[in-house]
């Protein structure tokens, strides 16, 4: 499946910027009291999906990584960061067809404060979802643009490793589908619930 060597590459984007260990013991890594997180990040992310198109309520798992860069100022940290997502979010009734999700992908600017090791922060900017529609009359595939925003928190870990959790909304503007009641604006939307880890240089 393609997804496996995704992984592989991020996972070893991830580590490849881990300090290299001396031989012998490793010495136990400082406590981090205070964190820079300018520069470049990348990393995993895992979530739950929950939204709807039109009627049909969605859910699902998804995967994927994000790649950024911020700049930071004292506790004022700003930037911009993409991710790109696999998910498996579907949902149908009889009325209108059934919906299923392969990618939900944004682009946007990030700006937070810092406290200590911990960065509170929220987002906005473009988004991006692969739709698939099956109904009686047949089915065929939709790109949606539309726009996410969220908040989130991370945490360092260590001075190039951090963890976060981050809640975004997505909201995609109204598109025709072939219903079999026939040609139907559909609004979308999906609420995601991510936890992820990132590595800095």
């Amino acid at each position: 499946m393609r997804i496996f060597p995704a992984v592989a590459v991020a996972f070893a984007a991830v580590f490849a910027i881990l300090p290299a260990r001396a031989d012998g013991p490793a010495a136990p890594a400082a406590p981090v009291s205070s964190a820079d997180f300018s520069g470049i990040g990348v990393g995993l992310d895992l979530g739950a999906a929950v939204g709807s198109s039109g009627d049909v309520n969605m859910s699902g798992f998804a995967f994927g990584g994000h790649l950024g860069y911020n700049l930071q100022n004292g506790p004022i940290v700003g930037g911009v960061e993409g991710d790109l997502f696999l998910t498996n979010n579907s949902g149908g009734v009889q009325s209108t067809g059934s919906f299923s999700e392969s990618s939900l992908d944004s682009l946007r600017v990030r700006a937070g404060y810092a406290f200590g090791p911990i960065l509170a922060y929220g987002t906005l900017g473009w988004a991006y979802s692969s739709m698939h529609y099956s109904s009686f009359e047949g089915s065929y595939d939709k790109s949606l643009t539309g726009y996410a925003f969220g908040a989130g928190a991370e945490y360092a870990l260590m001075r190039n490793i951090s963890i976060r959790a981050e809640l975004r909304r997505y909201e995609f503007g109204a598109e025709d589908f072939i219903t079999p009641t026939g040609n139907t604006k559909i609004t979308s939307g999906q609420t995601l619930l991510t936890l992820g880890v990132s590595g800095h240089f």
